[in-house]
């Protein structure tokens, strides 16, 4: 399995955005990793934004810390227009007001919602969060292939619960995949196993990227 570092994968996601950018004015999730001062100052830049946030469609979001990284974080956000949200987040009057936590250039994923990822208010977390980043040949195959799995695999070492997925279109068309892991130090080295990397090369899975995060909160605007 051929891994592809984020460089390439800012091609997909222009690429898919110009190429079908109607597309987009539909429910979807954001997905932002971004290296800052601290926690602290971090979410006090994001949520300071929270009227500009609703305004541009985002409802909810979920915070977390990067496993290996303890000045990099993960922010997920439900968009109701995920073309609406996108714009927002990547405009200078957001990054602006992130700088005020030292934020570094962010990654950016996103994708319209084929299973929508729930949230609810939990200002404490336990356990951590996988998303991974899919290049596919065809999505349809690859999503019946998914859905016909029951991903209790063996060897896994650590349960898995709330699974959703999204759907950015281009050529390769993107699939996101987010589940929740009791124990996230374990899912590094499942997701880049063997039968892992077996099962994603049968299914059209031609580029793969990986965030692990350990939880800290969840909340709704």
């Amino acid at each position: 399995m051929k891994k592809l570092f984020f460089s390439a994968l800012i091609v997909v996601f222009v690429g898919g955005l110009h190429a079908d950018a109607s597309s987009l004015d539909s429910p979807g999730n954001i997905f932002i990793h971004q290296r800052a001062a601290s926690l602290e100052l971090y979410k006090k830049a994001f949520l300071s934004q929270e009227e500009k946030l609703k305004a541009n469609g985002i409802e909810a979001y979920s915070l977390h810390r990067d496993l290996k990284d303890h000045y990099a974080f993960i922010l997920t956000l439900k968009c109701s227009d995920l073309q609406k949200g996108v714009s927002f987040i990547r405009s200078p009057e957001y990054m602006a007001a992130m700088d005020k936590a030292w934020a570094k250039i962010p990654m950016i994923w996103y994708g319209l919602d084929t299973n929508e990822r729930k949230y609810t208010n939990q200002p404490q977390m336990t356990g951590g969060i996988v998303i991974a980043i899919n290049q596919v040949r065809d999505y349809a195959f690859w999503l019946k292939c998914f859905k016909s799995e029951s991903h209790n695999h063996p060897g896994r070492k650590y349960k898995n619960s709330d699974y959703s997925i999204h759907h950015l279109p281009g050529n390769p068309e993107v699939a996101i995949v987010v589940h929740e892991a009791s124990d996230v130090s374990k899912a590094p080295t499942f997701m880049i196993s063997d039968p892992m990397n077996g099962e994603m090369e049968a299914t059209g899975v031609v580029g793969l990227e990986i965030w692990y995060g350990i939880n800290i909160e969840e909340g709704t605007f």
